[in-house]
């Protein structure tokens, strides 16, 4: 871990204060839309379809401008995830102007929730101290990768299509990354993952873009998109679980190897 994460002393602001709280609603809000997708298997879908493909089909020039502030939007609620807002970018705009509005939303998106995250994630961990050892030394750990990888942290995390895309973001705010590498990684990652998913979108979708028939899909079909929906959404999940499974069996490695090269230690001067 580093010297910098180890010493910083930390005091509560009005404005870290404001950011915890907003940090805080953010994460039970995500909670709870994550336990309705799961009770409801066409919740998902619905929710994107009434709230953000069929009025966007239906606003034309404007959808654009919508599109980019609903992407932003998105990223404060993760289990909505951007892949599935950039998978139906492909049904509102076609294949290459939703593959480039992916790639600009995404950078407004990953702005965002980097500015929450590194203003009012960073600063609950660090006002919590030892009460949240566990998630401090993950921080540290990711620290370190961070500055053992670079740039290729980042771009890696947002290039491959099956890592979630606002989780990396909340990941780099609570880092300590600096926003100019940030930023650069996150465009250079972020062209690759839109052209994925407006691609994925095409084969999901067909070329149909009827407002009317996608409000009233039939029963059999409004199941099947919904199915594949869901599916991205649990691949997704998934291995964001399994990274963090991973994160905490690191931790524990490494802190398992620590005791034991202290104790060693201590035993050699015993011994001398």
């Amino acid at each position: 871990m580093s010297e910098n994460h180890k010493k910083r002393k930390f005091e509560w602001t009005k404005k870290k204060v404001i950011m915890a709280i907003i940090f805080i609603i953010i994460v039970i809000i995500s909670v709870g839309v994550f336990i309705l997708t799961i009770m409801d298997e066409t919740f998902l879908f619905t929710i994107i379809r009434d709230y953000f493909i069929v009025p966007l089909l239906e606003i034309g020039f404007w959808a654009v401008f919508v599109f980019l502030f609903l992407m932003v939007i998105q990223s404060l609620i993760a289990p909505i995830p951007s892949e599935l807002i950039l998978l139906s970018g492909s049904l509102i705009f076609g294949f290459w102007w939703g593959t480039v509005l992916g790639v600009i939303g995404s950078m407004f998106s990953a702005a965002i929730t980097y500015y929450v995250s590194n203003k009012g994630g960073r600063a609950i961990l660090e006002a919590t101290g030892d009460k949240l050892s566990i998630a401090d030394k993950m921080i540290g750990l990711m620290d370190e990768w961070i500055e053992s990888w670079g740039i290729w942290a980042i771009i890696v995390g947002r290039a491959v299509p099956l890592i979630m895309f606002d989780p990396v973001s909340y990941a780099a705010g609570l880092s300590n990354i600096k926003a100019k590498q940030y930023y650069i990684a996150t465009l250079i990652g972020s062209i690759p993952r839109a052209f994925f998913f407006a691609f994925l979108g095409n084969q999901v979708f067909g070329d149909n873009r009827d407002p009317d028939y996608i409000r009233n899909l039939p029963p059999g079909r409004l199941e099947e998109v919904s199915g594949q929906f869901n599916t991205i959404f649990y691949i997704i999940f998934g291995v964001l679980v399994l990274m963090l499974a991973l994160a905490n069996l690191l931790v524990y490695i490494r802190e398992k190897k620590n005791n034991r090269e202290s104790h060693q230690e201590i035993q050699e001067k015993i011994e001398e």
